[in-house]
């Protein structure tokens, strides 16, 4: 195995140790699922920047995750791993993003608005890998990778996401939600809120635990040897390209794919 920064790689490893590096971790709690779909459909959903804007109500509805945000897509030099990353503004109707976007609800409020109460934190802002001289403050990063590893920053929820497969058509999906051993209670307490956002009945993930479902069962129709695909955008995968600035692209997931199929050497 390579040495673990090389393997990780300059591109995606600074955005690592912005949430690692020197810091004491403080662990919160677990969530776990078996979901019934093939263990790659869950990277794939992780590397799929535009899915978030078209499935999930809440972060279309509260501004957690738009197309009409500010976002980066960054893939490492061989397309095995990868960030995405965003900015989040306040949500509300933009008729270029949320027109005939069934899952947008204008009209949808909080009980509770602590859910949402979302506090910046230093560690944040860090110097733009991809743009010297400038700062970069994204408010989610996507982190994956390679082959079963996820690492979430959703606002002030941290998360790590470990895929387990359990044969070609089950996954076990075990969520690991943390902090830093420095928050005071109030930011602990921040962070188990927004917790429930995510994990096996999450008010977003939830989503994604049925989307897989309902794409394996889809695959199942065409039988043992029966291929699908479903394209958006060509077949290119971009790998040691800039990073693309917009999230309507499949490169990440493209990539992930090219590089699994050269591991398994097909």
């Amino acid at each position: 195995a390579e040495p673990f920064e090389q393997y990780i790689g300059p591109n995606v490893m600074p955005w690592l140790d912005r949430i690692f590096k020197g810091r004491e971790l403080k662990l919160l709690g677990y969530n776990r699922q078996r979901i019934p779909g093939n263990w790659k459909l869950m990277m794939e959903n992780i590397k799929d920047p535009y899915h978030p804007g078209l499935l999930h109500t809440w972060f279309v509805t509260f501004g957690l995750w738009r197309a009409d945000q500010k976002s980066r897509m960054v893939m490492d030099e061989h397309g095995r791993h990868a960030v995405m990353i965003s900015r989040r503004n306040e949500g509300g109707t933009n008729k270029s993003v949320t027109e005939g976007v069934t899952s947008f609800k204008a009209d949808m409020a909080l009980h509770d608005t602590r859910l949402l109460d979302v506090v910046p934190e230093a560690w944040w802002t860090v110097d733009d890998p991809s743009n010297s001289g400038t700062t970069i403050t994204p408010t989610v990063t996507m982190i994956t990778l390679f082959p079963s590893l996820i690492i979430q920053q959703q606002v002030n929820s941290l998360s790590t996401r470990h895929i387990v497969p359990r044969g070609a058509g089950e996954f076990d999906f075990v969520w690991t939600h943390f902090g830093f051993a420095d928050d005071t209670e109030e930011m602990t307490q921040r962070r188990l809120r927004q917790a429930n956002l995510f994990g096996p009945a999450g008010f977003v993930s939830a989503d994604d635990g049925e989307v897989i479902e309902f794409s394996q069962d889809g695959f199942k129709q065409w039988g043992e040897g029966g291929s699908t695909l479903v394209e958006l955008g060509g077949r290119g995968d971009d790998v040691g390209q800039p990073p693309t600035e917009h999230m309507v692209t499949e490169t990440l997931i493209r990539s992930m794919y090219a590089y699994w199929r050269k591991a398994m050497g097909e």
